[in-house]
């Protein structure tokens, strides 16, 4: 059994290696076969039974890498406790592709994310996402902004 270290070294990687780097090769060691990915956003041409495996997992961090080429994750937090790690980052990505069912819109957009992942045997078996999506769609402009939301229910 993995160490809580040895877990965040491997979400680490993930995220600053695989996903920012671009080194998909390397997600054949850091998930599982089996993964489960409960993502809110994930690539919407995928069934839900298609975005689970790995074969989904690989899809869902080529589709976010496909919709903002240029994106970084930087951790913010790195939290680890028995087989569980828990990451707090900041996106920053321009959208140049289609993203969430959206036309590409060339916009830069910036946001935070937690996400918490469990680990078996060194590598990710499970991945929750929580974001704000929102404020992330209204920064594409492909919703009003808060403020126009609120104008138009007045």
């Amino acid at each position: 059994m993995a160490t809580p270290a040895e877990n965040k070294e491997v979400v680490r990687q993930y995220y600053e290696e695989a996903f920012n780097e671009g080194r998909i090769e390397l997600l054949d060691e850091l998930i599982a076969e089996n993964v489960v990915n409960h993502d809110p956003v994930s690539d919407e041409t995928l069934t839900p039974e298609e975005a689970r495996g790995f074969e989904g997992f690989v899809r869902h961090v080529e589709a976010a890498r496909e919709a903002f080429p240029d994106a970084t994750v930087t951790i913010e937090e790195l939290i680890a406790e028995d087989d569980k790690v828990f990451v707090r980052f900041t996106f920053d990505g321009t959208n140049e592709g289609p993203f969430a069912g959206f036309e590409p819109t060339g916009k830069r957009v910036k946001g935070s994310n937690m996400i918490l992942m469990r680990l078996e045997d060194g590598t990710i078996v499970e991945r929750w996402e929580e974001s704000d999506n929102l404020d992330f769609l209204q920064q594409l402009d492909v919703l009003p902004a808060t403020e126009e939301l609120m104008k138009a229910k007045a």
